[in-house]
């Protein structure tokens, strides 16, 4: 029997090709086209800088006018505050030091592998014009957040991630369309992007299929053990598997809660505006540090991407927070066009402390699972898919899974 793979995104996906080429069988389930959820719309961005979580206490003091504030980068429904407030206490106890040391450490040590893991995959899905790696940019409009972002380059050192500081005068050499007001910013220069995230599905589809992989169409409605193998319960018929892996994004909570297990995952819905005619040109994905979202160049146009929205996932989209992200650009942007754009919003999984959830079940046999990579899917999509082969396969890997591990959660 195959391995099964319940989730079709870039996790998936890297996971079902990453197997394929160790030899081992593989079917993937999924209600949804390949890499049609959060994966197709994300912000193509390979940022291996992406070390720190996306809260920190200074910014939970902001939390307040954040709230309050229509541009903010941050959006709580009143629907779900029942549901967030246990999961954002879990995130202030990942915030004390010594735990926030370690999942600085456990990020970089994926991430540094971001790029190297992906070279495989891609050769394999024929997928290497999607990739360019120019480095991106971390610009800042005012002196005080300059400092601020400066104040993390010792962090990111330690941590094996290369960056450095460059004045405005250089920032405009690596892009003359950024606005020349800008204080200045952090190179990232290791860093890459993917021109076409729906594409580097489709086409890592493709080769698990031509490889001898499944790829079903069909919605999980629940998973348990029977016997020797993994039963898979699916409208249209049950499927059965010696191994499964659960990497269903924010449904893959729903799942494994049914077995017992706990998954203290958010629903955190994120907004994308596509400019196919944007009227400049960027070289490299471009952070624009003050509302935090990038505007990334790919096949079909800009896109901008990286708003956070924490609302139940059935929840009519509000693409406002789409259509806003132009307005937020153009102070660093000046010229951008915003003709035939086009909104997209998409629904992140996101676990308290910012880590992952890869690894092996301890209580249920042949379960392993990848899943709440939040805002970094794409790119510890290659990374997750080594180690949890390496799992599988029980040998030794780049790294320890450890504090990926679902036991963290009790």
């Amino acid at each position: 029997m195959p391995v099964a793979i319940v989730g079709a995104g870039v996790i998936g996906l890297s996971l079902a090709v990453q197997l394929q080429r160790e030899g081992q069988r593989v079917t993937v389930i999924d209600a949804g086209e390949p890499g049609g959820g959060a994966s197709y719309g994300n912000a193509g961005f390979i940022s291996q800088g992406s070390i720190f979580p996306p809260a920190s206490l200074s910014l939970l003091k902001k939390l307040p006018s954040m709230l309050l504030d229509p541009d903010s980068p941050l959006v709580i429904r009143p629907s779900y505050l029942t549901h967030l407030l246990p999961w954002g206490l879990r995130l202030l106890l990942a915030l004390r030091t010594p735990r926030l040391r370690r999942i600085i450490e456990a990020l970089a040590a994926m991430n540094r592998q971001a790029i190297p893991t992906y070279r495989n995959l891609l050769s394999a899905a024929q997928a290497e014009d999607l990739f360019v790696q120019k480095g991106s940019l971390l610009v800042c409009r005012y002196g005080a957040t300059l400092s601020e972002k400066t104040a993390l380059i010792p962090t990111y050192r330690e941590n094996g991630i290369a960056v450095e500081k460059i004045d405005r005068d250089t920032l405009l050499g690596l892009e003359p369309s950024l606005s020349a007001d800008l204080a200045g910013g952090l190179y990232f220069p290791t860093n890459a992007h993917c021109v076409d995230p729906g594409e580097l599905c489709l086409r890592f589809a493709r080769s698990i299929v031509s490889h001898g992989g499944q790829i079903l169409r069909a919605e999980v409605a629940r998973i348990f053990h029977e016997g020797d193998a993994w039963r898979i319960m699916t409208p249209s018929g049950d499927l059965f598997a010696s191994r499964i892996v659960v990497a269903a994004g924010h449904r893959s909570g729903s799942l494994l809660t049914t077995l017992g297990l706990k998954v203290p995952l958010a629903s955190e819905r994120g907004y994308h505006l596509m400019l196919p005619t944007p009227g400049l040109k960027l070289t490299r994905p471009v952070v624009m540090a003050e509302p935090f979202f990038a505007a990334t160049p790919m096949q079909h146009g800009m896109r901008l991407a990286g708003t956070v929205e924490f609302a139940n996932a059935d929840a009519p989209p509000d693409f406002r927070r789409s259509t806003n992200l132009y307005k937020l650009a153009l102070p660093y942007l000046p010229g951008l066009k915003n003709d035939d754009e086009a909104t997209w919003m998409g629904i992140r999984p996101s676990l308290p402390d910012a880590l992952p959830a890869i690894g092996r079940s301890f209580t249920h046999p042949d379960l392993y699972y990848s899943f709440g990579h939040q805002h970094v899917g794409l790119t510890q999509a290659a990374a997750s898919a080594q180690l949890l082969t390496d799992v599988i396969l029980n040998r030794p890997s780049f790294m320890d899974a450890a504090p990926f591990g679902l036991e963290r959660f009790g």
